[in-house]
């Protein structure tokens, strides 16, 4: 359904208000679980908004495209990369998106080829992990392409990066840092509660990376705002519930104020 309702007005109210009704619904049921949905509501509309125009959006793990789309529509001067390891999906990108420069793999820190865990039930929790326990009978294990994106994205312009992979968010940073260090980028990335998603990444290793390369870690409901960002303890609370979010933006320290000002322009504060 959200893919049919992708790219045109109709589709765009009619997703707006599924957002506005999940908040309702959460104060009323789930109280304590309000901020964490709103601060991933919130980092959705930021990272769609924040890239500068002309300048380069990479998109690691396209799913079915709705941040492409959300770019887009923001500012079609923005130049997007894309990447996606499942097959069926990456036919479907370059069908409905031939603008965008796409590549059919997945990211880490190594190249060469690898297995991928494909979620026939929920295609969004596809992985490298190998999974375990009950949702074992819904995966499909296919072999893909692995790349570093220091060799798939050249661009000296890259003003924002976007990165949802399940878990192997780490593995994709570990292999960008020329990236990380020649552009400057803000950075979401999704960070959520599992201590074990059985590739060897940790929080503290997340944040410590980030860190060591002189990028802050703001949860998204912080970035217009003055912020430092989280220590390593505070990073490692923010998953214990209820969470303050599953996505964090991760910020270069000497870009702080610049992205803080974009921030509050998208909002309105």
């Amino acid at each position: 359904m959200k893919q049919i309702l992708l790219g045109n007005p109709i589709g765009r109210t009619a997703l707006f208000l599924r957002d506005k009704v999940q908040l309702l619904r959460e104060s009323y049921f789930s109280a304590e679980s309000v901020g964490t949905i709103a601060n991933d509501q919130l980092a959705t509309i930021l990272i769609t908004r924040i890239c500068a125009p002309h300048k380069t959006f990479v998109d690691v793990g396209a799913h079915i495209g709705s941040i492409i789309v959300q770019v887009r529509h923001t500012d079609p001067s923005i130049k997007i990369i894309a990447i996606e390891a499942i097959p069926e999906k990456m036919r479907n990108l370059r069908k409905r998106f031939p603008f965008v420069d796409l590549h059919a793999c997945a990211v880490g820190e190594v190249t060469g080829e690898t297995s991928f865990f494909v979620d026939t039930q929920r295609s969004g929790y596809s992985s490298l992990a190998k999974p375990k326990g009950m949702n074992e009978k819904s995966k499909l294990e296919i072999k893909v392409p692995i790349e570093k994106l220091d060799n798939l994205v050249k661009a000296i312009d890259v003003d924002a990066i976007k990165i949802d992979v399940e878990g192997a968010e780490l593995g994709v940073l570990r292999g960008a840092v020329e990236i990380l260090r020649r552009c400057r980028p803000i950075i979401m990335f999704e960070s959520g509660p599992s201590q074990d998603d059985g590739l060897g990444y940790t929080k503290e290793g997340m944040i410590g990376f980030l860190n060591s390369l002189d990028f802050s870690v703001v949860v998204p409901n912080r970035v217009a705002h003055n912020d430092d960002g989280l220590t390593a303890a505070g990073f490692i609370e923010s998953h214990l519930y209820p969470r303050r979010t599953t996505n964090y933006f991760a910020i270069p320290i000497e870009r702080r104020v610049e992205f803080r000002d974009r921030a509050r322009r998208i909002l309105k504060v």
